[in-house]
């Protein structure tokens, strides 16, 4: 069971967003969100075996409405979104990741497609799955929260070099943590495992 709580398998379900938060700055922000929303597409397809997967329909739901309104937009609004967008996005989808990580987190959704049925409701399965995606929620919410404060330091033409250590830096710094949070409490709960189960 604990072998396939993987933080790098689940860093890459992020991919679509990271995507998005990278082009953002470099594209016009409608095609930054249809990109972004092609790998959430994908990500979906690929993960839909045993059900469709929170995370990438999530992502493929915000980064629609980011597109459609990077599109329609007039140019003030492009302009917010070209700011902004990558915050509220992150934010938004910290939002759903905490809000449902106790009914339903979304780590166990990609653990039960390796994981026997079995243990899919095992009170120990459940609860470390709680708190990894605990922990991702929160360091998603890290990461929008520091995209909008390094928006806001753009808007008040504060130094380069420090909105990069907080728009980039930062957020790294939490994915790191989150990483090694996600390791240290899947090698803590192999350790107590009956021996049935580690085998």
């Amino acid at each position: 069971m604990l072998e396939n709580v993987n933080p790098f398998k689940i860093a890459i379900g992020f991919v679509p967003l990271v995507l998005f938060s990278v082009l953002a700055g470099l594209v016009p922000v409608g095609w930054a969100a249809t990109v972004g929303l092609v790998a959430a597409l994908v990500v979906t397809a690929m993960t839909a075996r045993g059900g469709l997967k929170l995370l990438p329909v999530t992502q493929s739901v915000i980064l629609l409405v980011v597109a459609v309104l990077g599109f329609l937009a007039s140019p003030p609004v492009d302009d917010l979104l070209k700011l902004y967008g990558r915050g509220v996005a992150s934010l938004l989808l910290g939002l759903v990741i905490v809000a449902t990580a106790t009914s339903m987190p979304f780590t166990a959704q990609f653990a039960r497609a390796m994981a026997p049925a079995s243990e899919w409701h095992s009170p120990a399965f459940l609860e470390i799955n709680r708190r990894i995606s605990l922990a991702w929620g929160y360091a998603v919410l890290v990461l929008g929260a520091c995209h909008l404060v390094s928006a806001y330091l753009e808007v008040a033409h504060v130094h380069p070099v420090i909105r990069l250590l907080v728009a980039w830096v930062v957020p790294i710094l939490a994915l790191l943590r989150v990483i090694a949070y996600t390791r240290r409490v899947a090698d803590r709960a192999g350790e107590h495992a009956p021996q049935h189960e580690r085998n």
